[in-house]
């Protein structure tokens, strides 16, 4: 891919992600939900627009990774640390039942199906991976960044 190719791919990533993100907000979703759809539909497994591999692939996996960067930094900003505190015992509960209930049960599950030790671990730990950007990113699209729920989610996050 050449220069051009990348940015045009770029370009396509850009519009589909702002047209599907509007889409989803006028259907009464976050605009998130359309901007991953437009992921999905350019990605390798749909249309295969957004190249994966070489020069091209490290340039977008490096604008992906410093876009998620700004989104974390300006939710840090919209975040009251006091507030936070209020709700620390209900945002470590939250953190604890959000990594030991799917861990636990992914782990039982994958075990009692006859897989080993080794790889029931890995299917339970990977069931406790969340991303508290989408979520951050749902609850600010909402405008509920403020509200004692997502003090809670976004606390929770922070603990775990």
């Amino acid at each position: 891919m050449d220069v051009a190719g990348f940015f045009l791919a770029l370009a396509a990533i850009l519009v589909a992600a702002k047209l599907l993100g509007e889409l989803a907000e006028r259907i009464g979703q976050p605009a998130v939900l359309g901007e991953l759809v437009a992921g999905v539909l350019l990605g390798g497994s749909v249309l295969g627009v957004v190249p994966q591999e070489g020069l091209p692939g490290d340039a977008l996996h490096l604008l992906a990774e410093l876009g998620v960067l700004l989104l974390l930094f300006e939710i840090g900003l919209e975040t009251d640390l006091r507030e936070m505190f209020r709700v620390g015992p209900a945002s470590l509960a939250v953190a604890v039942v959000g990594v030991i209930a799917p861990f636990g049960l992914g782990y039982a599950y994958w075990a009692s199906t006859g897989h080993s030790a080794a790889s029931a671990l890995f299917v339970g730990a990977t069931l406790t991976a969340t991303s508290v950007g989408i979520t951050a990113r749902v609850l600010s699209d909402l405008g509920r960044m403020a509200t004692q729920e997502a003090r809670i989610i976004i606390g929770a996050a922070w603990s775990s």
